[in-house]
């Protein structure tokens, strides 16, 4: 068998997940993450040569991770970028460290009309993301995000003047549900930003944008809109990429039936969706965003 060179590659952990409570004052803080680790570096003689002496066991990754939120974890970025530089040190053939950490939101169920010290159900509105990435010799950089934020409006969007040949079957509309769930990404000006802040406001801005944009012509012109509405609301955000699925709300036929249906009744369709993307970026800035990232 001919030995042949290895390309670029990486390895790390994926769906490792850790809760933390914060039991310092009676208002308990539970923070519940979830972490993927990646790294980067020299690894060609475990590829090629079966020589495992420069590499970092996965299984050590995930006992960082714990490790180092034993004594709480203040900010989200903040214990991001304890691990990229831990990784870093435990790994000489390392050059670049990147960390995902994706918070699944909880808020206390409110008793009585105050939120209750230590019971928490689910938030609504989407989980924040962050990811840091640390080149050896280098200052850690962040970008936000935020995942599976649902929003539907039930007017105030249409879709026609598209494309038609012979298979085109779908019928314009001036006046349809349009539903998505917003995953976005963002990159900011530097590891100063407030980024925690941000992961509150910048969903804000989006689904206001979103709710606003009743001349909508399509997903794509809303995307657009969105992006906008973000890079001048928020001076430190450089771009913005979003992932949107087009999920289809199909008015339902109940001629069948000897009804009329104007506007009532949809048939919600969950597959096959549409899916939109798209950056938005500030003049001058050409974001290197993968679309798998």
């Amino acid at each position: 068998m001919s030995s042949l060179p290895m390309g670029p590659n990486r390895y790390g952990k994926s769906g490792i997940r850790l809760a933390v409570v914060d039991r310092s004052r009676p208002q308990h803080d539970f923070t519940d993450l979830e972490v993927e680790v990646r790294l980067q570096g020299d690894f060609d003689a475990a590829h090629v040569d079966g020589d495992n002496s420069g590499v970092l066991p996965t299984d050590t990754m995930r006992g960082t991770c714990f490790a180092l939120a034993r004594d709480g974890i203040d900010s989200v970025v903040g214990y991001g970028v304890r691990l990229v530089d831990r990784f870093l040190t435990a790994s000489p053939g390392v050059d670049r460290a990147l960390v995902t950490l994706t918070q699944h939101p909880w808020e206390a169920v409110v008793v009585d009309g105050a939120p209750h010290a230590h019971t928490f159900r689910p938030a609504a509105g989407g989980r924040p993301t962050w990811t840091v990435t640390r080149d050896r010799g280098e200052q850690a950089t962040v970008t936000g995000g935020i995942l599976g934020a649902r929003v539907l409006k039930t007017t105030g969007s249409a879709f026609s003047g598209f494309l038609r040949d012979e298979y085109t079957t779908l019928p314009e509309t001036r006046d349809r549900v349009m539903a998505t769930t917003v995953d976005a990404r963002w990159g900011t000006t530097g590891p100063d930003a407030d980024h925690t802040g941000m992961a509150i406001d910048v969903p804000a801005t989006i689904l206001a944008a979103f709710a606003g944009h009743d001349a909508s012509e399509s997903v794509q012109h809303t995307l657009h809109v969105m992006g906008t509405a973000v890079l001048d609301a928020h001076p430190d955000v450089t771009w913005i990429r979003f992932l949107l699925p087009n999920e289809h709300h199909i008015l339902s036929d109940l001629s069948a039936y000897g009804l009329d249906n104007p506007g009532v009744v949809y048939l919600v369709a969950d597959r096959p969706y549409g899916v939109i993307e798209g950056v938005v970026a500030r003049e001058g800035v050409t974001p290197e965003v993968p679309w798998d990232g």
